[in-house]
């Protein structure tokens, strides 16, 4: 929703150049503490929830993290995925400015500039016991093409154990992008986190490659670059499908 306050508030603070006049959500997905109840969660900062699809668009919409119960329990986890966003009221604000360096600073639903989908994994009591945290597959391909580059900082976050890595090799008609090929499933295991990583960069199969690296344009969009991050409570999945096997593609 669009406030004319705020608005103001934002441009006299870049006008002036002061910092902290953002009231942006700062609270973040890795923030929360895992065995919390949906009732702690920063409800003015965590908005729109809404039933998750597994990295996928949002679905059943939801008055509250409190409605997760009318989400499905998935097979693997066990946990009910609930999808959100990040508030960005302050961003739709920013682009007013029409600066890329005022959005850059603004945008809410990005990780190291990468568009991200972010959903929380809750419990049959409502407590949060892992989360997702996906690059965006609708973002622009100059930005998309570097989603595979966040898996270095994912991985310095959880050092609490080796982390365990199988780097798969092309499948049929898979093709490195300039001679990278990335197709890597990677497992960390502790006491307290099973946090399960994949990374994707290549062209797909039934694109035209020949077009493609001829002039070396992946603005197109045809080709995956990606990180897939899941991080659960190592004693609420102990017993699940997901986290029985080592890695997973």
């Amino acid at each position: 929703m669009y406030r004319p306050l705020a608005f103001s508030i934002l441009v006299f603070g870049l006008g002036l150049g002061i910092a902290g006049v953002s009231a942006q959500s700062t609270t973040r997905i890795l923030d929360i503490a895992l065995g919390s109840p949906v009732s702690a969660l920063p409800h003015d900062e965590f908005v729109d929830p809404a039933c998750g699809t597994n990295g996928g668009p949002p679905a059943l919409p939801l008055a509250g993290f409190e409605d997760f119960a009318r989400c499905p329990v998935e097979n693997a986890t066990g946990l009910r995925e609930v999808w959100f966003i990040y508030d960005d009221e302050w961003e739709y604000i920013a682009r007013a400015q029409r600066e890329e360096r005022i959005i850059s600073r603004y945008s809410a639903n990005t990780f190291f500039r990468q568009p991200i989908i972010t959903s929380l994994m809750i419990d049959e009591a409502g407590l949060v016991q892992g989360y997702r945290v996906i690059t965006d597959p609708r973002a622009h391909p100059d930005i998309r093409i570097e989603g595979f580059m966040l898996s270095g900082p994912f991985k310095g976050m959880f050092s609490d154990a080796p982390w365990a890595c199988t780097n798969f090799p092309p499948g049929e008609r898979q093709e490195p992008i300039e001679g990278v090929f990335i197709n890597t499933a990677c497992e960390l295991k502790s006491e307290v986190h099973v946090v399960k990583m994949v990374v994707h960069h290549f062209f797909k199969p039934g694109q035209d490659l020949r077009a493609i690296q001829r002039f070396l344009d992946v603005s197109l969009g045809q080709f995956e670059s990606s990180t897939r991050l899941e991080v659960y409570s190592a004693e609420a999945v102990r017993d699940a499908p997901c986290c029985r096997a080592s890695a997973f593609r």
